[in-house]
């Protein structure tokens, strides 16, 4: 069955939308509230009716209504924001309506400043919303057109892409259309200035993001609402019929973000604009804050608000889900003059949050000592203050103040480390009525975390890892265990422990046996340091290195570091050298719970002394290791860390962990989330563990003694085993084969190449390609898929994707879809220069000059292909350049273009052989190339534009028949686009794209020239032409000009 996209989504969404209390408006309503002009995108005569009536001010006792001119400040205020990019334009519209603006009023003699407001936050219902289909809006050079734009107040708020559900990544198509239309050049920026939210949808699957998101950040939102939209849909609301049909997840997103009360309530107080970038609460966030307003609204026996624990895996936004916290406490009503105070364990941590709430606009205090914590708790204006716990003890000590007020909300992130036991007990002490809400990435322990969370409330709510996998917040981690492989020489290590214990008495003797003999002392020792790192430079050279993907390595001790660095940075085989830093604490200034320097070696310490002289201090020095980490290249590569960094730290392109020392509980399941961030090319976070933590992964997780303390269903995905992913390679290899089922000699590979001539073909065989090479490349990175396949079957899985790879570049070639080497997938390119032998895989580096017979033969020569291959790659040439010109002059090109196609259509239906294919093709090339057609008047020949004005007018103009009048009328009609021309270049100003005062000089002017010279040209005009005339003319000139 064959679905269409508007009955199958459009139409079900309008009558949705208009069930939930939209008004639907007609495209002749839509662009009359518009003023008839495309560019703009507010809805005047609806804003300015809203305005009015939902604004007053009081004065001395009476209520007033904002004047005329004050209506019309605020309309043209929000027109005339200035573009600065679309993410930083947006948070300028976002400011102005959700603070509103002030206005000065004359009211009984005096002059006042009053608030006008664009929205009534307070009282969705007071606001009118409006749903438009087909959208049409007019950017720089091209008109786009969204399926569905929800207004709210006659500002845009929602911009929707319908698909039909029997399309392949249909929602992905729609989420790449929604970011081309942000695109300056290409898009509708103006549109995307104002949206607040953006939904690409098709009746089985729904996405949604904000202006900038990028599209693997774009989520699917999950609620228990089927009952209430199946009553919904059988309803006849706003006279909109009843339907006899199931929800679909398309109602059901629609039902859950675009329900009024819904929409305002999402806009008001889950966005957030984070630096560069703007956030909307995924699902689990906005139900935590919700969860967490409906908790802190109940009282205790000793009459405190009730508090409790969030938690939401690490990865997932649970910083934002503080600052959405705090912004909606701030904005509730019911709690007034609300304080938030924000409790890390660690300086990094305390660094970061305070970071978070800054750059999403928060005015926040950081304690800088415990002296200072208490005159910030004493100062009632200070609404947000961040500190770390230690300074809650410090100021513990040093005063006997207490801050008695119950709308103080302490936020304790991670909480599992600080919430329980004496930490607790200070912070009530100076904040005996304040509410605790404990934030944790991991869940809690059995046991005493347990019992104490209940104690404050219990779980306010759970994201857990399992969730946060399926919903594609975090990625998946894949585990391999690698400690069987390390030969450690147990001989070695007993000679090396006779030449220490030497000159030592029996019990001294036995001492440093059992200390030398415990698990972090062999794994400190130079010949397992040595064999670690030979493995590690091995996987991650091979595998991952080239700037793109980073790594870090866990190890025990800083002299441990040291040494590991040093051995990656000398090596003599400059293949396996990797550039590294060592982070860890200080000497002088231990936050961590962890002594990393007892017991190093002076050289340690020297070589902190030489760090400190390059970069002045820690701050500094971690801040360009962190940096040269984050961004692509090679600078930093992986990072050597002792317990620094193996928690609150956030790098997406962090890859690989590289475990060679012990972890446990909580420590490590925050030290594997490190690498489980979303990233371009990135399947999974890897775990490669050299010490033995999970062994094979071949039990539960809590039948290990390092997770012991969790409960199962807590840690259920929490990794996954990598021998899943390497059986997969079987399954990834059979489906690219299944492209070609119809093809019946596989071995036949001009058939295959003819079997992708579709592009969607093409673009389904690139997807199946890639997701194999991604599989082969994780499955050939592990030693598990050298014993679970034979040396035969790995050989064959590598030939088998060269072939593909090969297939790739010759169809790339053949049907012009050149791509550059450097536009490779990074993983797979790495896989094709490590395993695959990338010389024999042909990679076409740079596309083809259809117009230089030279370069032309030489690429056919070098192609070596069939003639009707020869045909293809040519023809496909001159399709892209026509597709890149069509816009120029789209009367010559289409019908070149027609020609192809008719080529293209006779050879497949075998009315031309494969010479006379490539004969033809050759044929049409040269006329091509010539520059213009038979028919194309003289004085033309070598003026493009003026030629792309004839094409325009030759199109829109009713013209005789008469073949002897139809030689003078073109011959007239090349003047007047010579003259068109000149008319249009002689306005050319620097922005004249953007400015419609010109734009309409220039229609009036080639109005008045057709009117005035019609006898000559010998046509009649009619109003309707004479539009159609001048939009031709005017998208020539957008695209000459």
């Amino acid at each position: 069955m064959k679905y269409a996209e508007y009955e199958d989504s459009q139409s079900p969404a309008i009558h949705l939308l208009q069930k939930m209390g939209y008004t639907y408006l007609s495209q002749e309503q839509q662009l009359t509230s518009r003023n008839e002009v495309l560019s703009s995108v507010i809805l005047e005569d609806i804003l300015a009716e809203r305005l009015s009536a939902i604004n007053a001010y009081s004065y001395k006792g009476a209520s007033y209504s904002f004047s005329p001119s004050s209506i019309q400040g605020a309309i043209t205020a929000l027109k005339n924001i200035p573009d600065q990019g679309v993410v930083l334009t947006n948070e300028k519209v976002y400011d102005l309506i959700s603070l509103g603006k002030s206005f000065t009023e004359n009211v009984k003699g005096d002059r006042k400043a009053f608030t006008l407001k664009y929205i009534d936050w307070e009282n969705w219902e007071n606001n009118h919303f409006h749903v438009v289909e087909e959208f049409t809006v007019e950017g720089i050079k091209e008109k786009r057109r969204p399926d569905l734009v929800l207004f709210v107040n006659g500002i845009p708020f929602v911009v929707i892409e319908n698909k039909r559900r029997d399309k392949n990544e249909s929602v992905e198509e729609g989420i790449s259309q929604t970011l081309r239309n942000q695109k300056k050049e290409e898009g509708i920026p103006r549109l995307f200035h104002f949206a607040q939210l953006l939904i690409a949808m098709q009746p089985n699957e729904v996405k949604y993001g904000a202006t900038g998101t990028a599209a693997k950040f774009w989520a699917v939102w999950k609620e228990e609402v089927e009952k209430d939209v199946a009553k919904l849909i059988k309803s006849t609301n706003n006279g909109i019929d009843s339907e006899d049909r199931l929800p679909t997840e398309q109602d059901k997103a629609l039902y859950s973000l675009c329900r009024p009360e819904r929409l305002i309530d999402l806009v008001y107080k889950y966005i957030v604009f984070d630096g560069p970038d703007k956030k909307i609460a995924r699902y689990q966030q906005y139900f935590a804050v919700q969860d967490t307003l409906q908790q802190v609204t109940q009282f205790t026996a000793e009459k405190r608000r009730k508090g409790g624990v969030i938690w939401h895996t690490t990865g997932s936004g649970k910083s934002l889900t503080m600052v959405m916290l705090s912004k909606a406490l701030a904005l509730n009503e019911s709690i007034k003059n609300s304080r938030i105070i924000i409790v890390t364990d660690r300086i990094s941590l305390d660094k970061q949050i305070y970071g978070t709430f800054s750059n999403c606009g928060k005015k926040v205090k950081k304690a800088k000592s415990g002296s200072d914590l208490i005159e910030l708790l004493q100062d009632k204006g200070n609404e947000i203050i961040t500190t770390i716990l230690d300074k809650f003890r410090s100021a513990a000590k040093k005063t006997t103040f207490k801050e008695t007020s119950e709308n103080i909300f302490v936020l304790i992130d991670e909480s599992h480390r600080s919430q329980y036991g004496s930490a607790n007990i200070m912070m009530r002490k100076m904040l005996p009525n304040a509410c605790f809400i404990g934030f944790t990435g991991t869940p809690l322990m059995k046991g005493p975390e347990q019992n104490t969370a209940r104690k404050f409330g219990g779980f306010i709510h759970k994201y857990t890892i399992d969730q946060a996998v399926k919903d594609g917040a975090v990625l998946p981690l894949l585990y391999e265990g690698r400690s069987a492989q390390l030969s450690i020489n147990k001989k070695q290590i007993d000679k090396g422990f006779e030449r220490l214990s030497e000159n030592l008495n029996k019990d001294a003797q036995k001492d440093l046996k059992k200390k030398f003999a415990s698990i972090s002392k062999i794994y400190e020792s130079e010949h397992v340091i040595e064999e670690i790192a030979y493995d590690i430079a091995q996987h991650y050279c091979k595998n991952w290195q080239g700037g793109m993907y980073k790594a870090q390595l866990a190890v025990p001790k800083i002299d441990t570091a040291i040494k590991y660095q040093k051995y990656f940075e000398t090596q003599s085989n400059p293949e396996l050298k990797i550039n590294t830093a060592v982070v860890f604490t200080p000497p002088d200034s231990r936050q961590s719970h962890e002594d990393v320097w007892s017991e190093s070696s002076e050289e340690s310490k020297k070589y902190w002394k030489s760090l400190m002289l390059k970069y002045q201090n820690q701050e500094e020095y971690e801040r360009h290791v962190i940096d040269r980490f984050k961004e692509e290249g090679t600078a930093v590569e992986i990072i050597i860390v002792v317990s620094k960094l193996l928690t609150g730290f956030d790098a997406p392109r962090n890859t690989v962990l590289y475990l060679a020392k012990p972890l446990h509980s909580h420590n490590l399941l925050q030290a594997i989330a490190r690498v489980n961030r979303l990233f371009t090319g990135k399947d999974y976070g890897h775990i490669i563990d050299y010490v033995g933590i999970l062994g094979k992964l071949d039990e539960a997780l809590t039948n290990y003694s390092a997770l012991e303390d969790f409960d199962p269903d807590d840690l259920t995905n929490a990794v996954i085993d990598i021998r899943e992913e390497i059986r997969k390679v079987p399954i990834r290899h059979s489906t690219v084969w299944d492209i070609f089922k119809e093809v019946y000699n596989k071995e036949d590979n001009e058939a295959l190449e003819r079997h992708l001539s579709a592009k969607n073909v093409r673009d389904e065989f690139y997807e199946l390609l890639s997701s194999y090479a991604r599989c082969l490349q994780t499955a050939l990175s592990s030693n598990e898929f050298y014993e679970e396949f034979s040396d035969d079957d790995i050989g064959f899985y590598r030939s088998e994707l060269k072939r593909f790879q090969s297939l790739r570049s010759s169809v790339q070639l053949r049907y012009a879809e050149v791509v550059s080497y450097k536009e490779f997938e990074p993983r797979v390119r790495k896989l094709l220069d490590t395993y695959i032998d990338a010389e024999e895989v042909e990679l076409i580096t740079q596309g083809i000059n259809i117009f230089d017979k030279g370069e032309v033969s030489e690429a056919l020569e070098n192609y070596g292909k069939t003639a009707a291959s020869k045909a293809d790659f040519i023809a496909s040439n001159m399709k892209k350049v026509i597709n890149e010109n069509m816009e120029k002059d789209e009367a010559y090109y289409k019908k070149f273009s027609e020609l192809i196609e008719d080529t293209i259509r006779a050879f497949k239906e075998g009315r031309l052989s494969e010479k006379e294919y490539l004969e033809e093709i050759l044929k049409t090339r040269d006329g091509l190339e010539g520059g213009f057609t038979e028919n194309t008047p003289t004085a033309l020949h070598k003026n493009e534009k003026a030629r792309a004005f004839f094409g325009a007018l030759n199109e829109g103009l009713k013209l005789s028949q008469n073949e002897s009048q139809l030689l003078k009328i073109k011959e007239e009609l090349a003047i007047a686009a010579l003259e068109i021309n000149q008319i249009v270049e002689s306005m050319i100003i620097r922005d004249w794209k953007r400015n419609l005062d010109i734009q309409k000089k220039m229609e009036n002017d080639i109005e008045d020239y057709l009117i005035n010279h019609k006898g000559s040209l010998g046509i009649t005009l009619t109003y309707d032409e004479i539009d159609e005339v001048l939009l031709k003319c005017i998208k020539v000139a957008k695209h000459n000009f």
